[in-house]
């Protein structure tokens, strides 16, 4: 008997938006426990985390839902789709936190976190170069959103070759 392949757009979407809601309620905890601007990484290898948990759980689902059957194609597609679906939630979620929940957000970002960087990273430059940077980061902010969803689709594209790879069955 013939199980008929599941639809890998409903695969995305629930796990796409999994993956929204873990990150959008952790970004929400740092926001409320005053760690937006805390300069550190941790936050951003939490997201990847979750992002290839989801991503890689996503996969092994749909294999199980197919017979355990799976191609390198199928997982490809599936952890693009998921990537592309939570990353477009983020770029509104991203719109959302700079522009009402923290309408400072660019400029605070950039005086508290950029230009701390900067002076440790580059003493030599003056305050007032340091400025000019941070000044030039709030003006171009708005590549942020066009590369929240390039770099989701990179990563999905990486997590998917690797996880379909390791899981595929045919």
């Amino acid at each position: 008997m013939q199980i008929p392949t599941p639809n890998i757009r409903s695969f995305a979407y629930r796990y796409g938006i999994i993956i929204s809601i873990i990150t959008i309620s952790f970004s929400l905890m740092l926001h409320f426990m005053d760690l937006t601007y805390s300069g550190s990484n941790v936050p951003q290898i939490v997201n990847l985390v979750v992002t290839a948990a989801c991503i890689i759980i996503a996969i092994v689902s749909f294999r199980s839902a197919n017979g355990n059957k799976l191609s390198l194609g199928q997982a490809v597609k599936l952890s693009i789709a998921t990537a592309v679906i939570s990353g477009i939630i983020a770029v509104f979620y991203t719109l959302l936190f700079a522009n009402v929940i923290e309408p400072d957000f660019v400029e605070r970002l950039g005086n508290e976190v950029t230009a701390k960087q900067m002076a440790e990273r580059f003493p030599q430059m003056t305050s007032d170069q340091i400025q000019q940077q941070v000044d030039m980061q709030a003006n171009f902010f708005w590549v942020t959103y066009p590369f929240i969803l390039i770099f989701s689709c990179i990563y999905g594209l990486f997590v998917g070759v690797f996880t379909g790879l390791f899981t595929r069955r045919s």
